[in-house]
C-alpha cells in the first residue's frame, strides 16, 4: 500500500511544491491509511523532496510578487499547515520593504493621492488592510508623496 502512497505523493510533487500537512490532508482525502502516509511523508521529508522551509520561501516570494502584506502572507502560510516558527523565520528573513510594497500597491490601485473625502480614504484603508498590511504601512502608503522620503 505504501507504493501507492508514494506514487500519489510523487504525482502531487511533480506538479508543484506542497507542505507536509497539505500532502497528508490530500492523501487522507484519497483514502490512504494514516500510518502509510506518515511513513512515506517522513521518508520524503528526510530525502528533501518535502521541505516546509523551502515551501514557505516559495509561498513568501509568490505573495510578495502579488503585492500582499505580511499579515496576509502569514495567514496563507498557516492555512497551508506550515509551523509558526517557520512562518516567523521566513517573514523575519525576508528582505522585503513592506512600506514600499504597500505604497506600490496603493499607487497601482489608486493613481492619485490628492485630497480625498473620508469615505474614499476609509475604502482605501480597508483595501490595504485586506491585502495584509499593518496600519503603519497603510498610513505610509496613503500619505501624499511630499510627506515621505523615498
Amino acid at each position: 500500500m505504501s507504493g501507492e502512497v508514494k506514487f500519489a505523493l510523487t504525482a502531487m510533487l511533480a506538479r508543484r511544491d506542497h507542505s507536509c500537512k497539505e500532502v497528508t490532508d490530500k492523501l487522507l482525502a484519497k483514502g490512504f491509511s494514516g500510518s502509510d502516509i506518515d511513513a512515506v511523508v517522513a521518508e520524503y521529508c528526510a530525502s528533501g523532496y518535502l521541505d516546509d522551509e523551502r515551501f514557505a520561501q516559495l509561498l513568501l516570494r509568490s505573495h510578495i510578487n502579488k503585492g500582499h502584506g505580511p499579515v496576509r502572507i502569514q495567514q496563507a502560510m498557516m492555512l497551508k499547515g506550515i509551523a509558526k516558527s517557520i512562518v516567523s523565520e521566513s517573514l523575519a528573513g525576508s528582505d522585503c520593504d513592506w512600506f514600499a510594497l504597500a505604497r506600490a500597491k496603493a499607487t497601482r490601485k489608486y493613481r492619485e493621492f490628492g485630497a480625498i473625502d473620508p469615505k474614499e480614504k476609509a475604502k482605501r484603508i480597508r483595501y490595504l488592510l485586506s491585502q495584509g498590511f499593518s496600519y503603519e504601512q497603510v498610513n505610509f502608503a496613503l500619505a501624499p508623496p511630499e510627506d515621505y522620503d523615498v
